[in-house]
């Protein structure tokens, strides 16, 4: 694996990169009674970041998420089924629906364009979906498909036929990945070429079995490394600082903790090495419900790596009250985004750095009865 320095949300990451516009947090919310909203949150970025207080205190301050600026009519409880790619977001759960193409809207252009539907869909749990050097990548426990990026706008009718201009765009289909039932935890290598995948078999002698394997697409061939897994719950990052992979911790005992994980060689066997972060982000409340939480990698500001954190959490508005036991359950529900960094100690622990808190949005009561979004909220940075 030649060791280039990746850029994570697509591609090897230059030295010097041209001024862009400015990003934001898109969260996708299943709280529409005809499917799903598209909502967007503002991050600081620049000297916001650099004047954010350091502390880490929670403002527990309830604010009102801004209107949808998208929504979209599909069937509920598919939120994992949604995907970046470049500019657009877009909904892959389009198999068992009328539709005959994948919908995707373009926060930048705010339209609704369309691109191909895969050979087989997004399974319900356990897909991943990444950004490599442009494309995207469809993995889920049986196939592994490649979306290249869209083919400039096609000419006039006419046009096209003087011209024999056929445009191609569709998935291709990769070598498929070792015969596993769910992908726990995946990342991207910091070459941009290889990606990495920890997936779950059942055996009935054995158990449950978890195996890490990694995919070169140079070579376009699968490799085993071991009986082990990665440490992350979901996804893991590639920070460049660290010059380690990133995620939440995968261990119920560690709920709260992020994890960070060297990053391994094509042909490593034994499971890296890991560290735990001091600092726990959540489950720090008994009086908060944790629900679940995504990690996004939002770039670095001033050559440090930045990441935001989405949590999902109930509160019981029962509590406060003596009369709590005899009263019907009363939940609000939430989002809490936290932005920071990550850094080691001189001790060499890991700790998180600039740690602040953005805001806790409070969530319609539709958004509590489909609990998909809440336990693995669904955000994308772009």
């Amino acid at each position: 694996m030649p060791k280039r320095p990746v850029d994570e949300r697509g591609g090897v990451r230059s030295a010097k990169l041209p001024t862009q516009r400015r990003h934001h947090l898109y969260l996708v919310l299943d709280d529409w009674e005809l499917g799903y909203s598209i909502r967007k949150v503002d991050l600081p970025s620049g000297c916001d970041w650099d004047e954010a207080d350091g502390d880490g205190v929670i403002d527990r301050t309830e604010h009102k998420l801004q209107p949808a600026v998208f929504r979209l009519e599909a069937p509920h409880g598919c939120s994992g089924q949604f995907a970046a790619f470049g500019t657009k977001i877009m909904f892959l759960g389009t198999h068992n629906t009328h539709w005959g193409t994948v919908p995707m809207y373009d926060v930048r252009r705010r339209a609704l364009t369309s691109a191909p539907r895969p050979d087989s869909g997004p399974e319900p749990y356990g897909s991943a979906y990444l950004q490599v050097d442009g494309k995207f990548f469809l993995l889920t426990a049986a196939t592994f498909e490649m979306l290249p990026p869209a083919p400039p706008p096609a000419p006039p009718p006419l046009a096209a036929a003087r011209d024999n201009i056929k445009p191609d765009w569709s998935w291709r289909t990769l070598p498929s990945p070792p015969p596993y039932h769910i992908i726990v935890s995946h990342a991207v290598h910091r070459d941009g070429q290889t990606v990495v995948a920890s997936m779950t078999k059942h055996c009935w002698k054995k158990g449950q079995r978890l195996t890490t394997f990694s995919f070169d697409m140079e070579t376009s061939q699968w490799a085993r490394h071991g009986a082990w897994g990665l440490p992350f719950d979901g996804r893991g990052y590639f920070d460049p600082d660290l010059d380690a992979w990133v995620g939440l911790s995968c261990d119920p005992d560690t709920r709260g903790h992020l994890c960070a994980c060297d990053v391994f060689s094509a042909d490593n066997k034994d499971p890296p090495a890991c560290k735990l972060s001091k600092e726990r982000l959540f489950c720090v409340n008994p009086e908060e419900n944790h629900i679940g939480a995504t990690l996004v990698y939002v770039g670095d500001n001033g050559g440090s790596s930045r990441f935001c954190l989405v949590q999902g959490l109930s509160i019981d508005d029962r509590q406060d009250s003596i009369w709590k036991e005899s009263l019907p359950e009363n939940l609000r529900y939430l989002l809490r985004v936290t932005v920071f960094s990550l850094k080691y100690d001189k001790h060499g622990d890991l700790r998180i750095a600039r740690h602040r808190h953005i805001g806790s949005y409070r969530l319609p009561h539709l958004a509590g009865v489909y609990r998909e979004h809440l336990e693995r909220p669904v955000a994308f940075w772009m």
